[in-house]
């Protein structure tokens, strides 16, 4: 991502970041396909991250579910935070590359899916998908608010994300998603 940063992801090149890594460029082609393979392979690497540093009252079930998906958010921006300035440079361009966009979005799908599913909400169907969208736009809201502040300091994306999964929560529970037995559930 520091490479990125550098030099912009139009410029930015499997052989470049080869040789600003010191490895054989034959070896990082076996790896990855091309430049936005890498990208796949970094939102693996930001989920794996985000699950290991999770503290575990995150599967408390007495804590509601809205404030353990911000801790979960709140996480995922922390493992982001090394990588901000590469994050914040591939923010400018996915929405002008078609491909790019295409794996952010299912990059997103799979890291929402992942953060319900630890926190005990079911992904399952028509309701799971709808609740997988949800968590989607409140995480983006968050990027957008994270790309924006300066240093570790993420007042403004935690009160986004906040009010956002509370916004959520409000409109699960008026479509009737909020599961009987958990009595606080997205």
């Amino acid at each position: 991502m520091e490479l990125v940063s550098d030099v912009g992801w139009s410029n930015f090149t499997l052989a470049a970041l080869a040789r600003n890594q010191e490895i054989e460029e034959l070896e990082l082609e076996s790896l990855f396909s091309d430049k936005v393979g890498l990208l796949q392979a970094f939102s693996e690497f930001i989920d794996e991250q985000t699950l290991a540093n999770l503290d575990s009252d995150i599967f408390d079930p007495e804590i509601p579910i809205r404030e353990r998906l911000l801790e979960i958010m709140l996480v995922r921006f922390d493992v982001l935070a090394p990588y901000k300035d590469g994050v914040c440079e591939l923010l400018k361009v996915t929405g002008k590359d078609p491909k790019m966009f295409v794996v952010a979005a299912k990059a997103i799908k799979i890291s929402m899916r992942s953060s319900l599913e630890t926190v005990g909400v079911s992904t399952r169907g028509i309701k799971g998908n709808i609740k997988i969208k949800g968590l989607a736009v409140v995480f983006l809201f968050g990027m957008r608010t994270w790309s924006k502040e300066e240093g570790r300091d993420i007042t403004a994306t935690t009160r986004i994300l906040d009010d956002r999964l509370k916004w959520a929560e409000s409109l699960a529970t008026s479509l009737g998603m909020v599961e009987e037995n958990s009595g606080h559930d997205l």
